[in-house]
């Protein structure tokens, strides 16, 4: 028998959103540890023993831990080679990486600058900085709408990828920070995205009816 998966997560968490839509999209069985943070359970003593940056998501699988989302989609794909989550020939993988590695470099530094002034207070101080970052995350959109999307339907070429998953959490967290009633009043005009860049309302459509994608919806999110 194989060893059981085992995924350490908070709900609502993007990285682990990542691993959750890999493992239940190919319907793969595992059990979930979700840790509360508010009560600071991911830098309990047990939890460091496990991940020793107390952080999530944390994969076990068996007697091997992988922390990271992206090296954790890495170690699934291989652990079930027919995924090709990171593609099957050279240039798929570099496409694929491409796209990844461009998600985390753009795309999310600008979504964890957003969190403090949005969800814990100081907007109105900073204002700009708000705008900058929802500016840039409407560039990168904009590219990836009418660049790498103009003639496929996903990010990584033909088919689901790696790419994809990188992203899909990101998209959904933008229309929640979006959707806040005060960054409503700073005309951001970034939703909905499905109309301002319909090439990625596409794609997420095309990856919200892939099978499990809305159960793993944050229930507090609605």
């Amino acid at each position: 028998m194989n060893p059981k998966i085992e995924l350490f997560s908070f709900k609502g968490s993007l990285f682990a959103w990542r691993v959750h839509l890999a493992l239940a999209i190919h319907n793969i069985d595992y059990t979930t540890h979700d840790l509360d943070p508010f009560k600071a359970e991911h830098k309990q003593p047990n939890y460091l023993d496990l991940n020793l940056r107390g952080k999530v998501p944390l994969l076990k699988h068996g007697d091997f831990f992988v922390r990271e989302s992206i090296a954790i989609l890495v170690y699934l794909d291989s652990l079930f080679p027919e995924w090709q989550l990171f593609g099957k020939t050279s240039q798929e993988k570099a496409i694929i990486w491409q796209q990844v590695c461009e998600v985390e470099d753009i795309v999310t530094p600008c979504l964890l600058k957003l969190i403090p002034p949005i969800f814990f207070g100081g907007l109105a101080e900073k204002e700009k900085e708000v705008i900058e970052n929802f500016e840039n995350l409407k560039a990168e959109f904009s590219i990836l709408n009418d660049n790498i999307l103009a003639d496929k339907n996903w990010l990584g070429g033909d088919r689901f990828s790696a790419a994809d998953i990188a992203i899909y959490p990101m998209f959904k967290f933008v229309e929640r920070l979006a959707a806040n009633e005060e960054v409503g009043k700073l005309n951001i005009d970034i939703l909905p995205i499905e109309k301002k860049y319909p090439k990625l309302g596409n794609l997420l459509q095309n990856i919200e009816q892939m099978p499990n994608v809305d159960s793993l919806y944050p229930a507090h999110w609605r």
